[in-house]
């Protein structure tokens, strides 16, 4: 028999372990490496030399990408499971949206007021010998009244890295009333047909140059339907998952270096389906009971200011690193100072999002709280 009420366990410490791994991800991309001109693009297969190579495992297994593809999904998963709870009518929905904006919205106005702030008051854009292009992508526009507002409205998600997956989660969530909807009329197979019309038509009718969000709306329909594929989940033993679950989570990890992100995503998707499924309802398996221990149940705890705060922390201290050190061995032991940069970096990031969390997100909770019982009302 499946036990309901701690399912949901090991996904508070998934979502810790995918806080982590899109740290070690940017972390790893400050600094221009000689050889080529990222190692995020470069095919895992090819060897250019031993630091490179290190690096590049590094790299593999601080996939941000497929970390934000298993976000996404949990995402679709959690929403959908606190949506079962109300009744479906417009005011409802109404009161779950408003619920979502207070639970997301405050830590997100914080990153933009403080980056504002250090913008205005301690910063100038600057390009380094030995910095990456896609650090020196990053803080390169100018700070008008209008482009605060834009950033403020999710016109534009300039400031703090991440910021535009935040945007499409809260596209979704004006959509995902309407999933839930579907979902709660369909049958498991035909989600599925679902699913991959949604896949086909990211890569064409959502396909819209500069406005990438819709295109990673099937990702949070298959994590919806999760929870029909219980069964499937409790079912497997704990021999097949410990034989499969290594080679699937190579592939989850490393698909998109050999082809693109969008096809790799699709290949993610479907894992991410499977990786999750089993620590939600995979109760006879005991490859991912990791999850459960303390170390990244405390990271889950305070992933939400941890995965939105922690590129702010990383680009001051590489930008400081730069300006104060130029004379590091940066072409030399570029793995060292990544390594060095994420360590410190996460440690201070995990700080602040400690008071964040206490501070910002727990009143934001409670607020949302409120509303949650007044939709069960």
């Amino acid at each position: 028999m499946i036990n309901t009420s701690n399912r949901l366990s090991k996904l508070d410490g998934l979502r810790g372990l995918l806080s982590l791994i899109v740290c070690l991800n940017h972390s790893f991309l400050v600094v221009a490496i000689p050889s080529f001109a990222n190692v995020w693009q470069q095919n895992p297969f090819i060897f250019h030399d031993i630091q490179s190579k290190i690096q590049q495992l590094f790299m593999l297994l601080g996939n941000g990408g497929a970390a934000v593809t298993l976000f996404f999904l949990l995402s679709g998963l959690v929403l959908g499971q606190s949506m079962t709870k109300i009744k479906m009518n417009i005011k409802n929905i109404a009161l779950f949206l408003i619920k979502r904006i207070i639970r997301l919205y405050p830590v997100y106005l914080l990153i933009v007021i403080a980056t504002s702030l250090y913008m205005k008051y301690g910063f100038t854009y600057s390009t380094f010998l030995n910095s990456s292009a896609w650090f020196n992508w990053w803080m390169n526009f100018n700070l008008t009244q209008k482009e605060f507002i834009q950033n403020i409205l999710f016109i534009h998600t300039y400031f703090g890295g991440v910021t535009w997956t935040l945007r499409v989660i809260f596209i979704v969530s004006f959509i995902f009333p309407a999933f839930v909807y579907i979902s709660n009329k369909t049958t498991w197979w035909k989600d599925l047909i679902i699913s991959f019309l949604l896949i086909y038509i990211s890569f064409t009718l959502f396909n819209i140059e500069g406005f990438r969000d819709l295109r990673y709306l099937y990702m949070f329909y298959l994590g919806l339907i999760i929870p029909k594929f219980k069964n499937l989940f409790y079912s497997m033993s704990n021999r097949f998952a410990v034989f499969v679950l290594p080679f699937a989570i190579l592939i989850l990890l490393g698909f998109r270096y050999l082809t693109d992100e969008y096809i790799g995503g699709v290949v993610e998707s479907i894992i991410s389906f499977f990786v999750i499924g089993i620590a939600a309802y995979g109760e006879k398996i005991s490859a991912l009971n990791i999850l459960d221990g303390k170390f990244f149940k405390f990271f889950g705890k305070i992933s939400y200011s941890l995965y939105l705060i922690h590129f702010s922390i990383l680009y001051i201290m590489a930008k400081t690193m730069f300006q104060y050190f130029p004379n590091l061995p940066y072409k030399n032991e570029y793995m060292l100072i990544h390594l060095v940069l994420f360590i410190i970096s996460t440690v201070i990031a995990t700080g602040v999002s400690l008071l964040v969390y206490r501070f910002i997100e727990q009143p934001s909770h409670s607020l949302s709280r409120k509303f949650g019982e007044k939709i069960s009302k």
